[in-house]
């Protein structure tokens, strides 16, 4: 074979690895460009992958709490890309912590259906107001009660009651003292207290969300309540309601003109100002802003995407005695 010929031959390998590379060099480049970052699965003991960035798109496996999982990108549609168990497909953001994103928590709802969630935070220590919660189930609207573990040992009657009538119970925690002065282990320790108090009276678990006394949460305590299985629950909207000398049209005014899609709004109702404000605004509230155009929905519903048509399950009339549904998997 002479030199020309193998030249030749050389030439067209060159050519054609040359050919090669330039086909695949942008999707290298892509991929090298791609944000990836290890995380973890928190708040939750079931997270939905999903085939694609929406919530009607299937399962491919729910990842449990605490496995590990690789964000491959940026969020689409409120949806991180993601690899799991050797699957690529797309979490709900809520549920997945990475250092650069730190532990994610529920402040305010994902706008676009138009809905709000009542909560109740309980602990204070005041004659609780059983009547507007009873309004609240005549009148269909959902509400999520966070209890302090203390106070279900301390008012076991009053506990039971608002368990009978059906709303989600979660955890406001076990003792009125700021978290965010605890170690990790006292930590813990308050988080696991507060449902074995509250599992105590009622004879079930909590649903897996939780408020933090006094609003006090930071990144440690967030995580801490996240590594066990609890989604951290914040508000955007205080009535502010929970001192002495409160009006109901203080509360009113406080709330009203605040609330936008997607709000979560905070309430106390064992306060000493609760019997003239809160009970007494709260109706007034909820009509006000379901002329407005608001739908309620309970925090497990405001933890989740816009339902297909923008129709929130705990919107729709309750028949029957109430019941409260076991949470369904997050995502």
């Amino acid at each position: 074979m002479s030199n020309r010929v193998v030249l030749r031959i050389r030439l067209l390998v060159l050519l054609a690895l040359l050919a090669q590379f330039l086909h695949v060099a942008p999707w290298l480049g892509a991929q090298e460009g791609a944000e990836r970052e290890a995380g973890v699965v928190v708040g939750t003991t079931g997270l939905n992958i999903r085939e694609c960035p929406d919530v009607t798109c299937g399962s491919q496996g729910l990842a449990q709490l605490r496995d590990p999982i690789i964000v491959t990108g940026p969020p689409e549609n409120g949806y991180l890309p993601v690899q799991w168990a050797g699957k690529a497909g797309w979490a709900w953001h809520l549920y997945v912590a990475t250092p650069s994103r730190g532990t994610p928590f529920l402040e305010k709802g994902t706008p676009g259906c138009n809905r709000v969630a009542i909560i109740v935070n309980i602990g204070i220590g005041e004659p609780l107001q059983i009547h507007p919660l009873l309004w609240l189930k005549e009148e269909n609207v959902p509400a999520t009660i966070f209890p302090m573990g203390w106070w279900a040992l301390a008012f076991p009657d009053d506990m039971r009651t608002l368990a009978m009538l059906g709303f989600p119970i979660g955890s406001h925690g076990d003792v009125r003292l700021n978290l965010t002065g605890f170690s990790d282990e006292e930590v813990i320790t308050d988080i696991r207290d507060s449902a074995i108090h509250i599992r105590q009276v009622t004879g079930k678990d909590p649903v897996p969300y939780f408020t933090p006394y006094a609003a006090d949460m930071d990144e440690r305590v967030r995580s801490l309540v996240a590594s066990e299985g609890y989604l951290p629950v914040a508000w955007d909207v205080p009535a502010d309601d929970w001192g002495e000398g409160i009006s109901a049209e203080y509360v009113f005014d406080r709330v009203v003109p605040k609330v936008e899609d997607g709000s979560i709004v905070e309430f106390h109702l064992d306060g000493p100002s609760s019997a003239q404000a809160t009970a007494v605004a709260l109706p007034w509230i909820v009509e006000a802003l379901r002329k407005q155009g608001y739908q309620f929905v309970t925090i497990q519903d405001m933890a989740q995407p816009c339902p297909p048509a923008a129709t929130p399950v705990s919107a729709t009339p309750l028949a029957g005695t109430p019941t409260v549904a076991t949470p369904a998997p997050a995502g």
